[in-house]
């Protein structure tokens, strides 16, 4: 009877303990996601939504636009596109053909810029380029740097982050084809806080409707905005108040590691006009506790007049969040699970100034 006694409080301290140890982080995972320093303006519907598809799969990922067409690349199926008419909600299958069949790749991502889809790989390093509606994908450029990320400015421009080789730190940088490949690295757009490879990573952006290129961190609240060339740099501070990355990060074997989780202040964004929306996962004050649990925040700032605008609501859809969105003539599209959903957008919100 001793022995199970002893068992018993041995086990119920036990258990004490896990129930105080799942108290305290789900108390910090709360505090994680609040900060009482701002507060959001909710306007009344800003975004309307039109409808929504089941594309059968999460790999899908946004392309680029053309006109009322959306197209969207797969991550698992590189070589298919599934173009969408965003008026008549009518899709295509779109197969690309390599015009080198023998092609090696690791990583494949395909940018639509009419009247030219682009596929790139920046650790092989090569970029391909056709003609939409031809969709036969042909050797454009050996490029002369390695690049984590990349999308097209225009016919002959590729905005990338890569690797600086003497720092070791991300840079942002304009691959040009001319004549002759140029790369035009600019080392003071990425400020680094820590190691300058996690705490400047963060997402490239570019505007349909207008030259503007932009980068957003997704350790800090902070965002920029350049012209074609890079020469011009806006800088701009978000609503909340982190602006220094909360990441801890370790070396093995000559490589950065992190530690931990880090805070995440950004998770996406959308660069149209004067408007650059971000997606948060902070709240604000007096912002209901529950609301991340079904529905993405989405700040909008006007980097013009350098200010924050007003915030939205995009609610999950079968308890899938959001995972990428884009803007484009009165349209807001967005990826959440295996569902594209489509949203109309009030113009006196969105008009670009």
């Amino acid at each position: 009877m001793i022995t199970n006694n002893i068992h018993i409080k041995l086990l119920g301290t036990i258990a004490l303990s896990v129930g105080l140890v799942v108290i305290l982080f789900l108390s910090s995972e709360r505090q994680v996601h609040r900060n009482n320093a701002f507060t959001r303006r909710y306007p009344p519907h800003p975004v309307k939504k039109h409808y929504e598809l089941d594309l059968g799969v999460n790999s899908y990922y946004i392309s680029g636009f053309d006109r009322d067409l959306l197209y969207l690349g797969n991550r698992t199926a590189p070589w298919h596109m599934l173009g969408v008419h965003l008026k008549t909600r009518d899709t295509t299958v779109i197969r690309l053909v390599p015009e080198d069949r023998s092609l090696a790749y690791r990583s494949l991502k395909v940018h639509v810029l009419p009247p030219y889809f682009f596929v790139m790989d920046g650790s092989m390093p090569f970029v391909l380029r056709g003609l939409l509606g031809e969709w036969t994908a042909k050797p454009w450029l050996r490029a002369p740097a390695y690049f984590s990320k990349g999308i097209p400015v225009d016919s002959h421009r590729i905005f990338i982050r890569t690797m600086n080789a003497s720092t070791q730190r991300y840079t942002l940088g304009i691959i040009e084809k001319t004549d002759s490949f140029q790369i035009h690295l600019d080392t003071t757009i990425l400020q680094a806080q820590v190691d300058g490879v996690f705490d400047v990573d963060g997402m490239l952006a570019k505007s349909n409707d207008s030259p503007q290129l932009g980068y957003f961190y997704f350790y800090r609240n902070q965002f920029m905005v350049m012209d074609s060339q890079l020469n011009t740099i806006q800088r701009q501070r978000t609503i909340d108040t982190v602006q220094t990355a909360q990441i801890t990060t370790t070396e093995q074997k000559g490589m950065h590691q992190m530690k931990s989780p880090p805070l995440v202040i950004n998770r996406s964004g959308s660069l149209h006009g004067s408007l650059f929306l971000l997606q948060s996962d902070r709240l604000g004050r007096n912002e209901p506790k529950d609301i991340l649990d079904k529905a993405s925040i989405i700040d909008v700032y006007d980097h013009q007049g350098g200010t924050y605008e007003f915030s939205f609501y995009i609610d999950d859809i079968h308890k899938a969040k959001l995972r990428e969105f884009a803007l484009e003539n009165g349209i807001l599209v967005a990826l959440i699970g295996n569902r594209l959903a489509v949203f109309r957008t009030v113009e006196d919100y969105f008009d670009p100034k």
